[in-house]
C-alpha cells in the first residue's frame, strides 16, 4: 500500500498541502479561542490571533503580568498542518526545522498546561485521528514530511562528543540533577553567577533564544541541610576532600581536556553554582550509600568520572568498578582519574551490566548508579535488580540508585504515545555515544511503583527499600543552568565540535551546513525548555533510591531532618 500511495502523494504535494495547511490552521485557531488562563498571540503573514486573556495596559510582553503569556511567529504554512496532525511533537519538530518561532518556551508550554483540559480536543481532532491510521498503511509520519517538503532529518539525530558536553556542563562534567541549596533561587534572586550567565543568553535572543526575561518564579522551599552536607565532622573531612578532588579535574594532565573552556563568571573558579549543586548531590549519594574506608564500589554507569573519582579521593582505601557503554566516556574518565593519580583504584571497564564477571558475585559493598535505569528498557528492570542483588554482598551490602520516573497517572498515555524525548532526544543519560542502542528513542521511563516492584521481583525480596526521596523539583535549575552555558558557548565551543564531528554534514562553510548546526541548536534548546517545565510541574521526577539487606543493622538510620 505504502508503494503505491507514496508516488500518487509525491505528485499531488503542491496540489494537498496547501488546502490541507489552510484547513490546519482554521482548526487549531479555532480549539485556540478555548483558551482561557493566559494569553497566547500568534503572527502570520496575514493575520496576528490572540487568544486567552486581554493584556491590560500595563502589561505586555516585556512586561507581562502573572498569568503566562507566549508568543509565536509562524515563519512557513507547515507548522499548522504538523501541529494538527502530530500534536506536540509536530510543534517541537515545526520548531526545531524554523517553521516557528517562540519568545519564550518556558512561558509557552505553561500556557498549554494552564489549559491542558481545553487544549485536549486536540488529540481528538479530525487529522489526529486520520494520523493514527497512517502506520497501517505503512507511511509512519512521512505523510507529514511529504506534504511539507521536510528537509530530512539529519542533524537532528547527531550524538554529541565530550567535547561538545564540555561545552554546557559544570567542570566536573556531571550529566544528572544536581542539588542546589535552594530551589529556583536562580529566578528568585539571580546570583552573580546566574546573571551573567542569563545576559549571555540574552545576547542569543535575536536567534531564537526561547526565553527574552527572567521572572520571578518561587517553586518550593530551601533543600534540608543535611541533603547537602554530611553530618559532624565527617562532613568537614568531605569538604576539605572535595575541593582537593575538584582540583583533580584541573591537573596539569588533563588540560588537553579542558583547553576550549573560556572563562566566563559563571565558570570560574569557586563561583559556579552548578559545581557546587553537582558535588553537593555526589556527596548525598555517598552518605546515603554510607560508603566507609577500604569497600569495594560497583558503580553502574561510569559518566565521565566524577562519582568514581570522588568516592576513591575522598574516602581511604576505597576502589571503584565502574562500568560504561561508551567508548568516549571510558576513555575521559580514565584520563581524569590517571591525572589523578588514581588509576590503580578507578577501574573503568567498557562492559554491560549484564555481563559482569562471575568473580563480582557477592563482591561488593556498595552499588550506586546514577540515572542510568532510563536505558534498561522495561523489559530488562528485573534483570538489572537481579545482577545488583548478585554483585552485592549476601549480608551488609548497600546500594544507591538515582533515576528519573514519571507520575503513574501519565503512565498509560506515556506508554501508548510518541513524544519529542523518545523520537528525537539522544544522549540524555549517562551513555552519550557509541551506545548500543539510543537511549530515550528506546529507553524507558519507569513509575516509581515500577521501580521498587521489579527491584523487590528482581532480588526476589533481598533488597530491602530502605529510603525514597525525589529530587526532581531541582532538576529544573539544572536544566536552566545547562540551557544558559549551551547558548552562551555555543559558537566558540559547541559548532567547531560539531564541523570536527560531523565534517561531511556541517563541516562545510555554507549555508546548508549552517541549516543544519541551526537544527541541531533548536532541538537542544527544545529539549532543555520542555524538560525544565516537565520537572517544575511535577510531571517528571528524580528519584533516589537506598536499600541494603534484611538483618544489615551496621548500616545505622540516614534520615534527612
Amino acid at each position: 500500500m505504502a508503494a503505491l500511495l507514496r508516488p500518487v502523494l509525491n505528485a499531488s504535494d503542491a496540489f494537498l498541502k496547501h488546502p490541507l495547511c489552510a484547513l490546519a490552521e482554521t482548526a487549531a485557531t479555532t480549539l485556540f479561542k478555548a483558551i482561557a488562563h493566559g494569553a497566547l498571540i500568534i503572527h502570520t503573514p496575514q493575520h496576528t490571533y490572540h487568544f486567552g486573556q486581554p493584556l491590560t495596559p500595563h502589561a505586555s510582553l516585556a512586561h507581562p503580568p502573572r498569568a503566562p503569556v507566549a508568543e509565536l511567529t509562524v515563519r512557513s504554512p507547515n507548522f499548522w498542518l504538523r501541529l494538527c496532525a502530530m500534536g506536540d511533537l509536530g510543534f517541537s519538530e515545526a520548531y526545531m526545522y524554523g517553521e516557528v518561532e517562540c519568545n519564550d518556551l518556558i512561558n509557552l508550554f505553561m500556557v498549554f498546561l494552564a489549559n491542558q483540559e481545553q487544549l485536549g480536543t486536540l488529540e481528538n481532532s479530525l487529522l489526529t485521528r486520520l494520523g493514527a491510521y497512517i502506520p497501517q498503511l505503512g507511511l509512519t509520519a512521512n505523510i507529514v514530511n511529504t506534504l511539507t517538503n521536510a528537509r530530512k532529518n539529519i542533524s537532528a539525530h547527531y550524538d554529541i562528543s565530550n567535547a561538545m558536553f564540555m561545552g554546557f556542563l559544570s567542570k566536573d562534567m556531571t550529566y544528572s540533577c544536581a542539588i542546589f541549596p535552594e530551589l529556583d533561587s536562580d529566578l528568585r534572586d539571580p546570583s552573580p553567577s546566574s546573571s551573567a550567565s542569563a545576559s549571555l543568553s540574552a545576547a542569543t535572543s535575536s536567534s531564537g533564544s526561547p526565553r527574552s526575561s527572567p521572572r520571578a518564579l518561587h517553586t518550593g522551599t530551601s533543600t534540608p541541610s543535611t541533603l547537602a552536607d554530611p553530618e559532624g565532622g565527617v562532613g568537614d573531612t568531605l569538604k576539605e576532600l572535595q575541593g582537593s578532588a575538584l582540583r583533580l579535574f584541573h591537573l596539569d594532565g588533563a588540560a588537553h581536556l579542558h583547553h576550549h573552556r573560556p572563562h566566563t563568571p559563571f565558570s570560574a573558579e569557586g563561583e559556579d553554582a552548578l559545581e557546587d549543586a553537582q558535588m553537593r548531590k555526589l556527596r548525598h549519594i555517598i552518605r546515603k550509600a554510607d560508603i566507609r574506608p577500604g569497600h569495594r564500589v560497583l558503580e553502574i554507569g561510569s559518566g565521565w568520572g566524577s562519582m568514581s573519582i570522588l568516592i576513591t579521593s575522598s574516602i581511604p582505601g576505597t576502589t571503584v568498578d565502574t562500568l560504561t557503554l561508551s567508548t568516549q566516556q571510558a576513555e575521559l574518565a580514565r584520563a581524569r582519574a590517571a591525572a589523578a593519580g588514581l588509576a590503580d583504584r578507578v577501574r573503568v571497564h567498557l562492559l554491560d551490566y549484564r555481563a559482569m564477571p562471575a568473580a563480582w558475585a557477592g563482591a561488593f559493598d556498595r552499588v550506586v548508579s546514577v540515572e542510568m535505569i532510563e536505558a534498561v528498557g522495561q523489559e530488562y528492570f528485573e534483570t538489572y535488580w537481579a545482577k545488583i542483588d548478585w554483585a552485592l554482598k549476601p549480608d551488609t551490602g548497600v546500594g544507591v540508585v538515582q533515576g528519573i520516573t514519571i507520575p503513574e497517572a501519565r503512565f498509560e498515555k506515556y506508554m501508548r504515545d510518541l513524544d519529542f524525548i523518545r523520537k528525537w532526544v539522544r544522549s540524555v543519560s549517562v551513555f552519550p555515544v557509541n551506545a548500543t542502542a539510543d537511549l530515550f528513542p528506546g529507553g524507558f521511563l519507569p513509575t516509581l511503583t515500577f521501580m521498587l516492584d521489579t527491584l523487590a521481583k528482581g532480588s526476589k525480596g533481598r533488597l530491602v527499600v530502605d529510603a525514597v526521596e525525589n529530587i526532581g523539583p531541582h532538576y529544573a535549575r539544572t536544566l536552566r543552568e545547562w540551557r544558559r552555558r549551551f547558548e552562551a558557548r555555543f559558537e566558540e565551543a559547541i559548532v567547531p565540535a560539531l564541523r570536527k564531528e560531523y565534517p561531511a554534514v556541517m563541516g562545510a562553510d555554507d549555508a546548508t551546513a549552517r541549516e543544519q548546526i541551526e537544527v541541531f541548536r533548536r532541538k537542544w534548546i527544545y529539549y532543555y525548555c520542555y524538560c525544565e517545565i516537565g520537572f517544575t510541574t511535577r510531571k517528571l521526577g528524580d528519584h533516589i533510591v537506598t536499600f541494603t539487606r534484611e538483618g544489615n543493622a551496621g548500616y545505622g538510620c540516614h534520615v534527612s531532618e
